[in-house]
């Protein structure tokens, strides 16, 4: 069985995500193609317009057949940790080719980049921190370390979101080759229009584009997405009302919380905690807050998941574990293959299908899993679902072909 696989959030589907999608089956005439999605939080931090059950069975309806969730702590973070813990699933389940989208597609430059990158990653983190203690970012400083070491014409190929994290998945999947364990890269060029843009014309959007619409122009979204999803937008959960119930509990956590307590924090640094519990006193919405937050310094991704660390209490003890594979939506070969993993006694990565009857894959799991969970109750209780009736521990994957998701 040839597998190819996907990252990805989503967030909402689109026509691009599915001209993706039957790319990378007909380039590589792939029997099953596995999408490893984040779940209810994003890499930028920000609360998923759907939640992941229901985009995971979008998917699978739109041509995947088989979405594993990308675990919070993997999902929402910098473009390195999430690129990591979306190949290792992704190899850990037997993928031969990993498919992404990128904005140049150029994939021999790109691989060529990122090569380069992980032979010279102890310069390049010497320089990275030399820009860093001038004040910049984490991105921007390996940015500026790449274009000092590389050159700017080279680098320009990390001017685009969709390019940064191609070249994540390329450095890690450089690391699984040094293992002995190759997985050949495909990408596919951004067709019609840019992450943030829309293009009447073409009818695709980018998923950041079509998210502002559903705030001001729902209906409009109507060219630029299936029309199975569109019929879900209309019920969506507007991301501004998510942010407002958002920045209501944080001003409450942050005014309750110590200093001490708050320095312990996953990604905590430099007292930040101080400036924190400085400006929430004075700041009257999330945006604003963001704006007081934000400098050369810390971008607004970095803060906006800082944020959700300190309301879910991620501490800076709690390192990144091991990966493992839960299951939220299934196909016909989906499902084959997960039959056939399961077989192996020398599985390396825990499938988890049902929380309350995988009992040793949970344990595996452990702390991470925990987390999900936790981000899962967030969610819920920001959008003002049911606690019980939504919760990870009731919700069961979605089989494509069977009945829908029960609870």
């Amino acid at each position: 069985m040839k597998i190819a696989g996907i990252t990805a959030e989503y967030n909402p589907f689109h026509k691009g995500h599915r001209y993706h999608i039957e790319k990378t089956r007909e380039a590589l005439e792939a029997d099953c193609i596995i999408a490893v999605m984040s779940g209810n939080f994003t890499q930028r931090g920000e609360a998923a317009v759907m939640d992941k059950w229901t985009r995971s069975r979008i998917a699978t309806e739109e041509g995947v057949d088989l979405v594993v969730e990308l675990p919070f702590l993997y999902a929402c973070n910098r473009a390195e940790f999430f690129a990591q813990g979306a190949v290792d699933i992704l190899q850990s389940l037997g993928v031969s080719h990993i498919s992404f989208g990128s904005e140049s597609g150029d994939l021999e430059a790109l691989q060529a980049l990122a090569e380069d990158m992980v032979r010279h990653r102890e310069t390049l983190a010497e320089d990275r921190m030399h820009f860093m203690k001038k004040g910049f970012s984490f991105a921007k400083s390996l940015q500026l370390a790449s274009e000092h070491i590389f050159g700017t014409a080279r680098t320009k190929l990390m001017a685009e979101p969709n390019n940064i994290l191609a070249l994540e998945y390329l450095k890690r999947m450089v690391y699984w080759r040094e293992q002995g364990h190759p997985m050949k890269a495909v990408t596919v060029k951004r067709y019609g229009s840019g992450y943030f843009e829309k293009n009447g014309a073409s009818g695709y959007a980018g998923a950041s584009a079509i998210r502002r619409m559903i705030e001001h122009d729902a209906a409009g979204t109507k060219n630029y997405v299936p029309e199975s999803v569109h019929a879900k937008l209309a019920a969506a959960h507007v991301p501004a009302a998510m942010e407002k119930e958002m920045f209501r509990l944080l001003r409450y956590e942050l005014i309750r919380s110590p200093h001490e307590e708050l320095s312990e924090i996953y990604c905590m640094g430099e007292g930040l905690e101080n400036k924190l519990k400085k400006e929430i006193v004075s700041a009257d919405s999330m945006q604003r807050f963001l704006s007081m937050m934000v400098s050369k310094r810390y971008t607004e991704a970095t803060i906006r998941r800082l944020l959700l660390y300190v309301l879910l209490g991620v501490k800076g003890s709690d390192p990144l574990g091991k990966p493992y594979a839960r299951v939220l939506a299934a196909g016909e070969m989906g499902r084959k293959l997960l039959r056939h993993l399961k077989k192996e006694k020398d599985l390396s990565i825990p499938i988890i299908t049902n929380i309350n009857k995988d009992g040793q894959a949970v344990l595996e799991a452990g702390k991470m899993l925990e987390y999900d969970c936790l981000a899962s109750d967030f969610y819920n209780l920001i959008s003002g679902r049911s606690l019980y009736r939504f919760s990870d521990k009731v919700m069961h994957p979605y089989i494509k072909g069977e009945h829908s998701m029960k609870s």
